[in-house]
């Protein structure tokens, strides 16, 4: 069973990096080079996507803070002790038009 085959055009882009890539890696061939590359590359791009998915995490962890900070402070100016008042009647009284149908 042969193995899919992939075309490369070898403009002088591609030869410079082969060129890097082959003095970098003298043993490997031209094709294990390639190899190497693509999976380096993809390695850097799962990075990358873990990078910014804790970013996310991090700036959804710091909303939450910062607006239960906010709503707390509201609910003391309107007189009311926040813990023992429930999400539903935060909305309630602090956004008055808030409706549910």
């Amino acid at each position: 069973m042969s193995q899919p085959q992939i075309r490369l055009a070898r403009t002088s882009d591609v030869n410079k990096v082969l060129s890097f890539l082959r003095s970098k890696y003298q043993l490997l061939s031209e094709a294990d080079i390639i190899k190497l590359a693509l999976s380096e590359k993809y390695i850097q791009e799962q990075e990358n996507i873990a990078d910014k998915e804790e970013r996310i995490r991090q700036a959804w962890g710091y909303l939450k803070k910062e607006g239960k900070k906010i709503g707390n402070r509201l609910m003391r100016e309107k007189g009311l002790d926040p813990k023992k008042i429930t999400e539903q009647q935060f909305y309630d009284l602090i956004l008055n038009d808030h409706k549910h149908d």
